[in-house]
């Protein structure tokens, strides 16, 4: 790939049943940037239990999620924003080991899966940022 960005911008609401389309999403942006099917589902599944985590805390069932994918020339990263979200970015108390809920939440298990994870919280919202080095790229500081 050249040094072109691709980006898809999603926002879902209705719970849930749309977090498939932001799994497709980031499956197709893998694939098309020749990660193997092991690395893509964990990408995926990353994806997944970070949407499902948000929904999780909002504070109705019809929760926003707003999915940002982009794939750069050495990297793709899916950002995950939760609008009302009160307390710390998405998954950062359970990443934190503070979590007062179920121990398989967001944070340290996604290290597993993704290279990095960031957290970011603006005004009223949380963001979880998830990166994904592509093969033979070098890790630089994003």
């Amino acid at each position: 790939m050249n040094g072109e960005t691709k980006r898809a911008h999603l926002k879902l609401t209705g719970g849930t049943e749309l977090i498939p389309a932001a799994s497709a999403a980031a499956e197709h942006f893998a694939e098309e940037a020749g990660l193997d099917v092991a690395t893509r589902d964990l990408l995926v599944a990353a994806c997944e239990q970070v949407c499902n985590d948000a929904l999780a805390q909002a504070e109705s069932n019809e929760g926003a999620l707003e999915v940002i994918i982009d794939q750069f020339a050495d990297r793709i990263e899916i950002a995950i924003t939760h609008p009302g979200v009160s307390g710390p970015a998405i998954g950062l108390d359970s990443f934190l080991g503070t979590a007062s809920g179920p121990s398989g939440a967001s944070g340290a298990s996604l290290l597993n899966r993704v290279d990095r994870v960031r957290y970011e919280t603006v005004g009223q919202c949380s963001r979880m940022i998830l990166v994904k080095y592509l093969p033979g790229a070098k890790k630089n500081a994003n």
